[in-house]
């Protein structure tokens, strides 16, 4: 048993270059001892879902953690250190690694089990069920230890099932069930009768399959977790030399594990048990209604779901992290995750938050925030925030400690930082809902993000923006987290009745209950569900937030265009959302030559992103919240649907392309938002739109924006809104935002749809459905254990979390004929902050080079801290007037001619 390594360094002389497996083992298994002894919300959740009790577990985790790493004893992972082979076990081997380790521990319990059953080591001999029923019980939880590497255990090798018997020798064998049963004495106090005998409701045995089925899931990820810390060498020194598992559990495993924990940051802080809108933004007064109402309506100490629906601008995000935080403090979790729709809007967020966090835990607690998403790198405000300049330095494990100085800056864990799967494991997160999916997809890791899920309060914002592939995800993340625990906070300005009675449904179901129909109309409201009941709360309009909007159509470009110069020389700011960057780079041009640049703005998505990241801030700064007369007067801003969520911006005129109602009533939360940029504005909102007829041709939209009828593909629920607005020329916000979602979204708007455009809502329907087959193929089956199936967890397939063409990294770098730069300087991420993303079948691949020029693009591709893996290099060659052109080759290998202007993005010729 001793006669094994577990980990490594170089080979030395010294007798201390490798850790002894059974102790690697224990150093796993301490770490979870203690993360349960430390963190009480995770281990009654553990508790509830296996079934036992908390002493039970407590015996159970760190037991079944020992086992995760039985696959190394097989002389197949041994031979991977063929001296430490020799010197250990004192033979030589010709065996070769043809499996992972993880997946071999799995295969080699099968034989330990037979010989525990036979010798009763788990005394279950003694009642109705034989070593067939209680293997079938047990075996999910071992799947889940084995499969500690981010997937579950593979059962094949090259297509061929796997023969045990080729994987271990006899001598492994032995070793294996040696050392398992050692570890059974070292952990006594496991008795799987007992939630047997305590279950009265229906089978009990069939009851603790299903229960270990469910638990084998969180399991999975505190394997993950467990094994990331307990796998720290600067914690878990190596030890080589022979003693107990009793004497190395007490005087090393329990001790090191104790300081990586702490340094680890994973350990929740201390929730404050101070709470309520007065507590948390002491700057808002008077709150709204709905802020006033969360601080005070009564919470349960039980899972539930709150769906806030209120207009935008009316303090959602503030309400829901006071209801957030409420549920914290009575003990249904330690923290929160915030999930978003891009990173724009998660960058935004996450710099509201760094001012307000720690006030929901005790003044003593070291909390940590982070930003999760795939460019959070690149956030100055998250850098600041955990304190590395470089990127590579995320990777260490290190705690920062606090200077009095950092009076508001969020700290965080380097270690948590090092990745996105460990985001989620953060007192407070903030990311794009993507992170959050991904728990529900078989994606590398995703244990770990149920495991950071189950212990935080899930809040989705702008719950509107997603499509129906998304929506399902969503409803599949809100049934898994209700099943384990969790609770959650939906919000929406506009959501139709069929989707929230949707979301509610999916949560109950996690539940095991019913939800019943939800049938309340009224607007702002409040939906509240648990196991016990399903609320529907109308909520009073904050005093003087109601108001009018006036809408008006426009049928001509020019019109627009004259709309918009006359409304600039009347020392008003404007903004003009078109539904492409095509549209939006066209509109600039036009609007550039008739008032100048330094007048008209250009907002986009494509963009370089360190270009784009300049906007964006420009943008807030000129037209944000906190922008003046000076700056804002007489300036105009054309863009896409960029700003159209959690950008705090505010237009003194606004005009958008037809769009859906739901958009239309997001951009228009744009167009006076706040009265300190004067208070007697009258709100008009503009609409360019076909001409408005009771027989429109099928091709009514497509004809008039023949570039944006694939955006929204639904023409006769823009028809709907067109006529809708048409008719009423005016709406107030928020009496009549219900109405207006219910009309163009309600169950039977169909049949109010003009018959020539039917033909396009059939065919929006049905790329509905296949989306959401789509995303019920592609998601997790929670109702069996963690495991692999013949079409999930495949290593080759890249399940998405959004459907739609697919994209690739656009990478830019300057050509002056020698040498290649990137695109954007920047003193760290020049590489990554030169890329933009582009359709896929616009752009496939990079050309052939000369030699010269080949040689310098293989010499960036080997600066980049990625190598270039994940992007395409495009050299530009500089074309005059801040311009710059070079060649790619699209999906029918055929070159491409790729222009970028400083001020209008990048564009493509076909």
């Amino acid at each position: 048993m001793f006669n094994n390594w577990g980990k490594s360094g170089p080979i030395k002389e010294d007798k201390n270059s490798y850790h002894l497996l059974v102790y690697h083992c224990l150093d796993v298994a301490a770490v979870g001892t203690l993360l349960l002894e430390k963190d009480k919300l995770l281990a009654k959740r553990i508790t509830k879902l296996t079934g036992l009790n908390k002493e039970e577990t407590q015996s159970l985790i760190p037991l079944l953690l020992t086992l995760h790493d039985l696959g190394k004893f097989s002389e197949r992972f041994q031979n991977l250190k063929p001296d430490l082979l020799k010197e250990l076990r004192h033979h030589e081997s010709n065996r070769a690694y043809i499996l992972r380790h993880d997946s071999m521990g799995f295969f080699i319990w099968s034989s330990i089990w037979k010989r525990l059953w036979d010798e009763n080591c788990l005394n279950l001999n003694n009642l109705d069920y034989d070593i067939y029923d209680w293997d079938l019980a047990i075996e999910p939880l071992i799947k889940a230890v084995a499969g500690h590497h981010g997937k579950p255990p593979e059962y094949e090798i090259h297509g061929v099932p796997v023969n045990c018997k080729e994987l271990f020798t006899e001598e492994d064998t032995e070793i294996a069930y040696i050392f398992v049963k050692s570890v059974l004495q070292l952990f006594s106090g496991i008795d799987f009768n007992a939630a047997i005998r305590d279950d009265d409701s229906g089978d009990p045995f069939e009851n603790l399959i299903l229960k270990f089925k469910k638990s084998s899931w969180l399991l999975a990820g505190l394997t993950v977790l467990c094994d990331w810390i307990g796998s720290n060498n600067n914690y878990f020194k190596y030890v080589s030399e022979p003693m107990s598992l009793e004497e190395y559990w007490n005087k090393h495993a329990l001790k090191s594990a104790k300081e990586a924990l702490y340094d680890s940051g994973v350990l929740p802080s201390t929730v404050s048990l101070n709470t309520g809108m007065e507590v948390l933004f002491p700057n808002i007064k008077p709150p709204s209604p709905l802020q006033l109402h969360v601080s005070s309506c009564p919470i349960e100490k039980i899972p539930q779901l709150f769906i806030i629906e209120e207009a935008t601008g009316n303090g959602k995000t503030e309400a829901s992290l006071t209801l957030a935080h409420r549920l914290m403090s009575v003990g249904l979790a330690n923290g929160i995750f915030i999930a978003l729709p891009t990173m724009a809007t998660s960058n935004a967020m996450y710099e509201r938050l760094v001012r307000t966090y720690r006030k929901f835990f005790q003044d003593n607690s070291d909390p940590s925030l982070m930003l999760a998403h795939s460019s959070n790198y690149l956030s100055d405000e998250f850098r600041t925030s955990i304190g590395f300049r470089e990127v590579e330095e995320i990777k260490q494990y290190s705690r920062i400690g606090t200077t009095e100085d950092e009076t508001i800056s969020a700290q965080c864990s380097k270690w948590i930082a090092d990745s996105r799967k460990k985001a989620l494991l953060a007192d407070v997160g903030v990311g794009t809902i993507d992170q959050a999916i991904m728990a529900v997809l078989p994606t590398y890791h995703q244990s770990l993000r149920i495991l950071g899920l189950t212990r935080s309060v899930l809040i989705v914002d702008e719950v509107h923006a997603y499509d129906s592939y998304m929506n399902t995800l969503l409803c599949k993340l809100l049934e898994l987290h209700a099943s384990l625990g969790g609770s959650a906070i939906l919000l929406s300005a506009t959501i139709p009745a069929k989707l929230r009675q949707r979301l509610a449904d999916s949560f109950c179901k996690g539940l095991g209950v019913a939800c019943g129909s939800l049938k309340e109309t009224a607007y702002p409201l409040l939906t509240h569900v648990s196991e016990m009941d399903a609320k529907e709360i109308q909520i009073d309009t904050r005093e003087g937030t109601g108001r009018t909007i006036y809408v008006e159509f426009f049928n001509e470009q020019a019109s627009v265009e004259e709309k918009i110069v006359n409304t600039s020389k009347e020392g008003k700011c404007v903004c003009w959302i078109r539904n492409t960057v095509d549209d939006a780079v066209d509109a600039y041009e036009k609007l550039v030559n008739i008032l100048g640049e330094e007048k008209v703005d250009l907002f986009h998505a494509r963009f370089v992103m360190g270009e784009r990241l300049e906007i964006e801030n420009r943008v807030l700064k000129i037209f944000g919240k906190e922008s003046n007369e000076s700056t804002r007067k007489g300036k105009i801003l054309i863009s896409t649907q960029v700003i159209e969520q959690s950008l705090d911006l505010d237009f003194d005129y606004m005009i958008s392309d037809l769009a859906p109602i739901d958009l239309l009533i997001q951009r228009v939360g744009r167009l006076q938002r706040h009265s300190k940029h004067g208070s007697q504005r009258v709100p008009i909102f503009g609409i360019f739109a076909p001409e408005l007829t009771e027989s429109p041709q099928e091709n009514w939209y497509a004809d008039f924006f023949p570039k944006a009828a694939f955006v929204y593909p639904n023409h006769g629920k823009l028809w709907l809104t067109a006529r809708l607005l048409a008719e009423k020329g005016q709406f107030t916000v928020p009496e009549d935002l219900r109405f207006l979602i219910e009309d163009v979204f309600g169950e039977h708007s169909i049949e109010k749809v003009a018959p020539n455009l039917r033909i396009w809502e059939n065919k929006a329907e049905g790329e509905s459905r296949a989306k959401i087959d789509a995303a019920n193929l592609n998601s997790l089956n929670f109702q069996e254990e963690y495991k692999r199936t013949p079409a999930q967890w495949v290593d080759d397939l890249i399940t998405p979390t959004r459907l739609g063409e697919e994209t690739v990294l656009f990478r830019l770098a300057k050509w002056d004929g020698k040498h290649l730069t990137p695109f954007f300087k920047d003193e760290r991420y020049s590489w990554e902050l030169s890329q933009v993303s582009v359709r896929k079948s616009e752009i496939k691949k990079a050309r052939n080079y000369e030699k010269t020029l080949e040689v310098e693009v293989k010499k960036a591709l080997d600066s980049m801290p990625d190598k270039g893996k994940w992007s395409i290099l495009v050299p530009m060659l500089p074309a005059g007037n801040n311009e710059w052109a070079g060649v790619a080759v699209n999906e029918y290998n055929h070159e491409v001619q790729v222009c970028y202007k400083q001020k209008m993005g990048l564009s493509i010729e076909k």
